[in-house]
């Protein structure tokens, strides 16, 4: 009996998972099949809406819509697009109270010619130039009985290009000039009333820092006796203004530099300007943009201010540059 119904028990096990394995398997094709018609449901509604992202390109938002599905957006980078319109932008260093060409008006604001070139020329090349105000000693530097050399800003980068410097032999050394846009400056000595400018010898002389007058103009003029000046004697100011103070306070007993910067500032004192025609150093050119020599900012610069020179816009500035800022020292232009 017992055997009997342990073979019954079996029959019945057998039967029922017979039964279950069909069930099972059309439970799964069936929800396989759900599955697919939701998955052909998304890829439709993502393939009839399009993609879309919004670009900042200098300043402003565009929409950009795209006709790839939704799934490609992705490998889309936005940032790459945004900086291959991006501009480069030129730093120039200016300096201040150099007469006519960098002064601050009444209200505060920096202008001057050297503003005025700068902005014509960039606007003729499609630069995008910054101009930011420097020591003249970051651009050219002088040292009592040394060479002048290139100044910690123009040397390290810290801007493109220095403004309105003349192409000496020393200076070339180490810097490029772009094509020229003033006449060399007028030199003369300024001193106290009575000062016998054409005899140095054992004179105490003052310079500003960096600029063109400097010892080795002084060892070439040859009107000049004692102008071989003992590197004791010589005293730098960093600005016109801080020569003029050298001057009045005996500090030195003469100053040598440009009439451009100091016509102005001796007017109402007691310093005087001497001789009565100007001095013209030697080995001295004219008066550009001066850049290290790495750097392409000539390249674009020159492109612009032909451009100037061949609309008559130079000329023009120049011609208004009398009136505007004549007044503060005389502004010769090359003659183009």
């Amino acid at each position: 009996m017992s055997d009997t119904r342990s073979d019954s028990n079996v029959d019945l096990v057998t039967r029922t998972n017979q039964l279950e394995v069909p069930r099972l398997l059309t439970i799964t094709i069936v929800i396989s099949g759900m599955i697919a018609i939701v998955a052909l449901i998304i890829s439709a509604v993502a393939i009839s809406k399009p993609a879309s992202s919004d670009i900042t390109v200098q300043g402003s938002t565009t929409n950009i819509q795209q006709t790839q599905p939704a799934v490609a957006a992705s490998t889309y980078d936005a940032s790459r697009y945004q900086s291959s319109y991006k501009k480069r932008i030129y730093t120039i260093a200016v300096g201040f109270g150099s007469g006519g060409f960098e002064y601050y008006d009444a209200s505060g604001f920096k202008v001057g010619f050297f503003h005025d070139v700068i902005d014509a020329v960039c606007l003729e090349a499609n630069m995008d130039c910054r101009t930011v105000t420097e020591p003249y000693t970051n651009c050219v530097i002088s040292e009592r009985g040394q060479p002048q050399r290139g100044g910690i800003g123009l040397m390290s980068g810290w801007y493109d290009a220095c403004t309105g410097w003349l192409a000496t032999r020393q200076r070339k050394q180490f810097s490029a000039f772009s094509k020229p846009f003033l006449k060399p400056p007028e030199a003369y000595f300024y001193a106290l009333s009575g000062f016998n400018t054409l005899d140095i010898t054992g004179k105490k002389v003052g310079l500003v820092s960096g600029w063109f007058t400097n010892e080795a103009c002084l060892a070439g003029l040859d009107q000049v006796t004692g102008r071989d000046v003992p590197h004791g004697n010589v005293f730098h100011a960093q600005t016109p203004a801080e020569l003029l103070a050298m001057i009045q306070n005996r500090t030195v007993d003469v100053g040598f530099t440009t009439a451009s910067v100091m016509t102005d500032r001796i007017s109402g004192t007691n310093v005087q300007q001497y001789p009565t025609d100007p001095i013209f150093c030697k080995n001295v050119g004219e008066q550009g943009m001066m850049t290290r020599k790495d750097n392409d900012f000539n390249s674009k610069w020159n492109e612009g201010f032909e451009k100037l020179v061949s609309s008559g816009r130079f000329k023009r500035l120049c011609d208004e540059a009398q009136t505007k800022h004549g007044g503060r020292g005389k502004i010769n232009c090359v003659d183009a």
